[in-house]
C-alpha cells in the first residue's frame, strides 16, 4: 500500500515560469503507445527527459501532481523497455546487422538512463515518504526478475540479473533513516524490500554475494551517522530468518528460472554471508545497535557463518565491556561457542560472578541471565567452592531486590542445592558457635569468597517477607529436601504487576471458628459470677 502523506503542491505557473513542464496522465499515455506500435524511440528520450525533470521538482519540493505524472511515465517505461526485452532489443545477437546493432546500442543506452532514474529515486531523501519510491523500488526488482529472463545467453542457461540487483540493494541501503530503540530503520522502502526478500532463495544469496564489497566501499565514504543509518537498514532486513531448506534446488526463486550453481552452494552462501557480517561489526554503531545484534547473535547469524570462530574477539570484548546488559546479551553466542566450537575462556566463571549485581536484578534481560547461569551451573563437574558462591551471593543479594527477583532467587537456589549436595552445609550446620559470617562479598574471584564456610541466614530472614508469596516460597528451606527440582522457567517472567494480580485473584477460604452462642451481649444471662 503507498504511504499517505499531506500534499504540498506547486502550482503550475511556479513550473511554467521556471521553464518546466510536466506532461498530464494523458499526454504521457500519448508519448508512450506509438514507442511499440510504430516505433518511435524517440518518444523514449522524450520521457525520460519529463521523468528527469520530475525528480528534480520533487527533491525540491512535496507536489501530489508532479508525483501522480512522476509514477505514470515510471510505470509506461517499464512496460515500454519489458517489451523491447521481450522482442531480443537490448541485448546484442550476432544475428542482427549493424543498422539493428547500433538501435540496440542506443535503446540499451536509455535502458540504463531509466535504471539509473530509478537508483537515484529510491537513494533518495524527499520531504515525504513519496509512493513514487514505492513503485520504483518494485519496477527495479521486476527489471531484476525480466533480465534474468531474458538477458540469457540461451534460454536453458542459468542466470541472475545480479548487476542489476546489487545496485538496488546499495540504493536501498543506503537511505537516511533514524535507527529505533532495537536498533531497526524507521524507512518504509527497508520494510517494503523485506517482503520480497524474507521468501526468495535467490534475492538471500545475491544480497550477500557483493554485500561485503558495497559495505567496504560505503564505510570509506560515509560519515559515522550515516553508516549507522546503514547498519539500521541491513539490520532490519537481517533480523527475519533466511530461507533454511534442505534442497536447496527447491528452495522458492523471485526469477522463477534456473540460477548458477554457486547459488546453489551453500558454503558459497555462508562464506559470503560471514565477510558481510564481519564488514558490518567493524561499522561505528550506537549503544542500542549493539545490544540488538548481540540479541540475535546465537540464531540468525551463527547458524549461517562459515567460521563463526572469527566472533570470537568481538565477543569476548563485549563479554568483558562494562555494564550489566552487554556482557548478558554475549552470553548466549559466547555459549554456543564454547559447546560446539571449543572455544576456550578461562576466566569465564570468574565474569559469569562478577555479573550478580544489586543492579542486575532489576535489568530487563534479568530472565535470559538466570536462564543461561541455570545451565552454565548444571556440571556436576564444578567445584563446590564455586557452586557455594553463587549460592551465597544470590541470597545476600535477595535480601534488597524486588518481590519478583525474590521469586526467581529461591527456585534457583534450592536447585543448585539438590544439584550439588556438597553445599547442603550452608544450610544443615548445627555445631556453629558464635557465628561469624566469613563470606567476602567484595571478592571477585568466586573460588576465594569463603562462602563454602558460610551460610545462608539469608534465606530464613526471607521467611518473615513482607510478600506472603516470597514467604511462603522461603519456607521450603525448612522442609527435609525431598521435593523435585523446581521448573525455572515457571519463575522468570514474574513482576510486581503479575504478584499482585495473583494475590488479588486469590480465592480465599473462610476461616472456621468455634464459639458459644450466648443469649444477649449484655445482661446477667452472659455475666454470671461477675460483679460490679
Amino acid at each position: 500500500m503507498a504511504p499517505k502523506r499531506k500534499a504540498k503542491s506547486v502550482s503550475q505557473a511556479g513550473k511554467r515560469a521556471k521553464g518546466v513542464s510536466i506532461p498530464s496522465v494523458s499526454d504521457v499515455d500519448a508519448l508512450a503507445e506509438p514507442i511499440i506500435s510504430q516505433k518511435n524511440y524517440n518518444n523514449i528520450v522524450k520521457l525520460l527527459d519529463h521523468f528527469d525533470q520530475v525528480i528534480t521538482i520533487l527533491e525540491k519540493n512535496d507536489d501530489e501532481e508532479v508525483e501522480k505524472s512522476g509514477r505514470k511515465i515510471a510505470v509506461s517505461l517499464f512496460n515500454v523497455f519489458e517489451k523491447l526485452m521481450a522482442e531480443s532489443l537490448l541485448i546484442s545477437r550476432k544475428s542482427y546487422d549493424e543498422k539493428k546493432t547500433l538501435v540496440v546500442k542506443w535503446l540499451v543506452e536509455k535502458y540504463e538512463r531509466y535504471k539509473n532514474l530509478g537508483f537515484q529515486l529510491v537513494s533518495g531523501t524527499f520531504s515525504a515518504r513519496l509512493s513514487i519510491q514505492v513503485d520504483l523500488l518494485e519496477i527495479l526488482m521486476n527489471l531484476v526478475r525480466l533480465e534474468s529472463q531474458y538477458f540469457k545467453s540461451a534460454p536453458s542457461d542459468p542466470y541472475f540479473a545480479s548487476r542489476t540487483y546489487t545496485r538496488a540493494v546499495t540504493s536501498l541501503i543506503s537511505r537516511d533513516c533514524v535507527p529505533l530503540g532495537d536498533g531497526t530503520s524507521d524507512d518504509f522502502l527497508v520494510f517494503e524490500f523485506k517482503s520480497l526478500f524474507g521468501p526468495n532463495w535467490d534475492l538471500q544469496f545475491y544480497f550477500f554475494n557483493q554485500l561485503d564489497e558495497e559495505l567496504k566501499t560505503l564505510k570509506k565514504t560515509f560519515s559515522p551517522e550515516k553508516l549507522q543509518s546503514v547498519f539500521a537498514n541491513v539490520y532490519t532486513i537481517l533480523k527475519d530468518p533466511l530461507v533454511v531448506a534442505e534442497v536447496l534446488e527447491d528452495a522458492p526463486l523471485w526469477t522463477n528460472g534456473l540460477l548458477p550453481n554457486g547459488a546453489y552452494k551453500r558454503s558459497s552462501f555462508k562464506s559470503q554471508f560471514q565477510k558481510a557480517i564481519l564488514t558490518l561489526l567493524t561499522f561505528p554503531l550506537t549503544q542500542n545497535q549493539y545490544k540488538s545484534v548481540l540479541l540475535i547473535l546465537h540464531n540468525r547469524i551463527i547458524p549461517h557463518m562459515a567460521q563463526p570462530q572469527r566472533l570470537m574477539d568481538f565477543l569476548t570484548d563485549s563479554y568483558n565491556s562494562g555494564g550489566e546488559i552487554v556482557p548478558i546479551l554475549a552470553l548466549n553466542s559466547l555459549y554456543e561457542l564454547m559447546k560446539t566450537f571449543n572455544l576456550e575462556y578461562p576466566d569465564f566463571y570468574t565474569k559469569l560472578y562478577s555479573l550478580l549485581t544489586p543492579r542486575m536484578m532489576y535489568t530487563r534481560y534479568r530472565s535470559r541471565y538466570f536462564r543461561l547461569c541455570d545451565l552454565f551451573l548444571s556440571s556436576t563437574h564444578l567445584s563446590a567452592a564455586l557452586i557455594a558462591s553463587f549460592i551465597k551471593r544470590l541470597a545476600r543479594l535477595a535480601l534488597t531486590s524486588s518481590a519478583s527477583g525474590v521469586v526467581i532467587v529461591i527456585p534457583f537456589i534450592y536447585n543448585l542445592l539438590k544439584r550439588h549436595p556438597t553445599c547442603m552445609i550452608m544450610v544443615h550446620n548445627p555445631n556453629v558457635t558464635n557465628y561469624t559470617d566469613p563470606f567476602d562479598n567484595d571478592e571477585q574471584d568466586p573460588l576465594k569468597t569463603k562462602a563454602i564456610g558460610s551460610s545462608v541466614w539469608e534465606l530464613e530472614t526471607l521467611m518473615t517477607h513482607y510478600h506472603p508469596n516470597v514467604a511462603t516460597l522461603a519456607t521450603i528451606f525448612k522442609e527435609p529436601f525431598r521435593k523435585h527440582n523446581y521448573n525455572l522457567e515457571d519463575f522468570l517472567d514474574w513482576s510486581y504487576a503479575s504478584l499482585l494480580e495473583s494475590e488479588k485473584n486469590r480465592k480465599y477460604r473462610p476461616a472456621a471458628l468455634e464459639f458459644e452462642r450466648w443469649p444477649k451481649v449484655f445482661g446477667s444471662e452472659s455475666y454470671t459470677g461477675w460483679s460490679l
